[in-house]
């Protein structure tokens, strides 16, 4: 079935839509600059493509529906939820699963629009969202050369094959909670399914105990 999954500071909060959307609108315009060029006309000159926008609509329902997929709550905790991430600025890890593709995003919150009509307690919305990009500053590591003459010596041959790096998941992990122990930063998960053949829909569904195998470079 298919479903889609909103959550912060890698999945310590979050919640699944109860109701999902007709459709799944997915954006991605290009940054293209025109210029118009004597006998020529005007000519495209092709830019980096602009951030991926993500668009929703559905609803909370006021009262428990037979449709639902997720357990019942009521629209003001969705609401609280969403309403306090936005003003908070924090990324949303924006999953969607079992479509016919796959979205696993870290977004933020550009809009979000609600209303109640008049007669029913189900909550309608729209929801903006676009991709987010970690822009923190990083630090800069400058080389200090040896001023002492070091004598060269030949370096003795080594075993070049190490045992590769595992770590078994407890209770509360995710792929993101693991990329940040091992590297400082949770949006390197994508290299950690790659390399233990981890699909998007499955990202959910890792069972405690299982072993991965962590990336040599980490």
């Amino acid at each position: 079935m298919h479903g889609i999954y909103l959550s912060v500071t890698n999945d310590s909060d979050g919640f699944r839509l109860p109701v999902n959307p007709e459709k799944v609108n997915v954006s991605r315009d290009g940054d293209g600059e025109e210029f118009k060029i004597a006998k020529l006309g005007s000519v495209n000159i092709p830019k980096d493509v602009e951030l991926t926008v993500f668009e929703l609509a559905s609803f909370f329902p006021g009262q428990k529906y037979h449709f639902l997929v997720t357990e019942y709550k009521q629209p003001k905790f969705y609401i609280d939820k969403l309403n306090r991430w936005q003003k908070d600025k924090l990324p949303v890890r924006y999953i969607y699963v079992n479509g016919s593709f796959a979205i696993n995003e870290l977004v933020t919150i550009e809009s979000f629009e609600y209303s109640e009509e008049y007669g029913s307690k189900d909550v309608t919305f729209t929801l903006s969202l676009k991709r987010y990009v970690d822009f923190g500053p990083k630090k800069l590591k400058v080389a200090v050369p040896n001023q002492k003459a070091v004598k060269k010596t030949a370096p003795s041959r080594q075993n070049n094959k190490s045992t590769p790096k595992t770590y078994t998941l407890i209770k509360g992990d995710s792929l993101w909670r693991v990329a940040q122990k091992y590297t400082g930063k949770g949006s390197n998960y994508p290299a950690l399914a790659k390399l233990n053949g981890i699909k998007p829909s499955q990202y959910r569904k890792l069972p405690i105990g299982l072993k991965l195998k962590i990336p040599p470079s980490w």
